[in-house]
């Protein structure tokens, strides 16, 4: 392997940084020095997942520090997670990592990793609300995209260990979306009852007079009594927040969602390359237990280098979801939070298919893993996660993570002993090479 990860047996461009590139077989990562790269990544190393009332003072002891955050404390936590990592073969810090130790600067990041870059926060853990869906056909919008890119991209322009830059975890776009997240919303239904004045409204208008050719069609379908077109681009809150009401405004939501994800990534996408030209854009982590994925996907393939989503399910059920997605964009996958999990007292709802004990669960991580890598598609998949997260901690109380290794960092054998095994024979999975 080279200093990156990188697979020598295959080299393709060098450009200096990680970029994605098509063999002509299938796709990879290919590192600076030019090699083939497939990440085999872990989330959650966030570290305040070490610093619980359950854990901390283990850490605290095993690390010689005094507090979390002191010298000790970084310098014990980035060489027990380096260690840990060469020893399962890991080669990714993935999409969550919350633990400036491990990737910022003075010392920078001891395998490839990604840097979060989010102008505006979609994250479907916090529930989105109408604050938040800025709108993004405003020239706010363009300057927000560009002062965040100079603050995220502007340190790390020719950091070689970077892979790229992500956005929002699942962000909610659909009505699907918004039906699994109680309480959310999305552009489609704050952009169309803003003022005349909002760019956001006047494209919301366009769209549906090109939908509609005549006003009393649209009134037929929404229950209004517009006269005009500028009637209804005049109109503030003229219709709520709410379940569409038939299929139509459903259609009419999808299709103005799509715009606006296009100008969202168009803007946001401009941005990031002007300040970095260098790294990838890999935009956001779709949500492929959702329609999400597969409504998005097109939009997305124009601006992105890699599609990233996130789908919990067995082998079979990702199979399917990659045979419908993949034909809509020619780029290559990854999985970018992925997980199986054993429940237990303490872990009595933690994300992901529950297996009856960690040797199923190994086994169905070994079958998921080979079959993903086997496609040509296929160049990434990031565990969830490296340690357990008990219900007694703040915001778990509802569902859990479970990891690699338990609160205090034993490894679960079956686990340790299949990403091992994972590792070790990756490329000659995705290389169709016989063992």
């Amino acid at each position: 392997m080279d200093p990156y990860g990188g697979w020598r047996e295959i080299t393709l461009t060098k450009t200096g940084f990680f970029h994605a590139e098509h063999d002509g077989n299938r796709w990879w990562f290919i590192t600076p020095e030019g090699h083939a790269f497939l990440s085999f990544g872990i989330n959650h190393y966030h570290e305040g997942w070490w610093t619980q009332e359950y854990n901390l003072d283990y850490w605290l002891e095993s690390f010689g520090a005094l507090r979390p955050g002191d010298v000790k404390w970084n310098e014990g936590f980035r060489k027990v997670a380096n260690t840990d990592m060469k020893r399962l073969g890991i080669n990714t810090l993935g999409w969550h990592t919350d633990a400036p130790m491990l990737t910022d600067k003075p010392k920078g990041a001891f395998v490839p990793y990604l840097r979060s870059y989010k102008p505006i926060i979609l994250d479907h853990y916090r529930h989105p609300k109408e604050e938040a869906f800025m709108d993004v056909f405003a020239p706010e919008f363009e300057e927000l995209c560009e002062e965040t890119a100079q603050k995220v991209a502007g340190p790390y322009i020719n950091d070689t260990m970077l892979l790229g830059y992500c956005m929002s975890d699942c962000p909610i776009f659909t009505d699907q979306d918004i039906s699994a997240m109680e309480g959310s919303t999305s552009w489609s239904r704050i952009l169309r009852n803003l003022g005349a004045d909002a760019p956001g409204k006047k494209a919301y208008i366009q769209l549906i007079r090109e939908r509609y050719p005549d006003i009393s069609i649209f009134n037929n379908v929404y229950s209004t009594g517009f006269t005009l077109w500028d009637d209804l681009l005049k109109a503030e809150d003229w219709r709520p927040n709410q379940i569409p009401e038939n299929p139509e405004e459903q259609a009419d939501n999808l299709a103005f969602t799509l715009a606006c994800v296009d100008r969202y990534y168009f803007v946001a996408e401009a941005a990031i390359r002007k300040v970095d030209p260098n790294h990838l854009f890999l935009g956001d982590k779709l949500n492929g237990n959702t329609d999400n994925l597969e409504q998005i996907v097109e939009v997305a393939a124009r601006y992105v280098d890699v599609i990233v989503y996130q789908f919990y399910g067995s082998l079979s059920e990702q199979k399917s979801l990659l045979d419908r997605v993949v034909p809509k964009a020619d780029l290559p996958f990854v999985n970018g939070d992925i997980g199986f999990s054993v429940p237990y007292e303490m872990m009595p709802v933690p994300h992901g298919p529950h297996a009856k004990d960690q040797a199923e669960r190994a086994a169905w991580l070994m079958e998921s893993c080979i079959g993903c890598f086997a496609r040509p598609e296929f160049i990434g998949w990031h565990m969830c996660g490296i340690i357990d997260t008990w219900k007694t901690m703040p915001g778990k109380e509802q569902a859990q993570h479970q990891g690699l290794m338990t609160i205090k960092g034993e490894f679960y054998p079956e686990m340790e002993e299949a990403v091992k095994e994972i590792s070790s024979e990756l490329y000659q999975i995705a290389a169709g090479i016989e063992n």
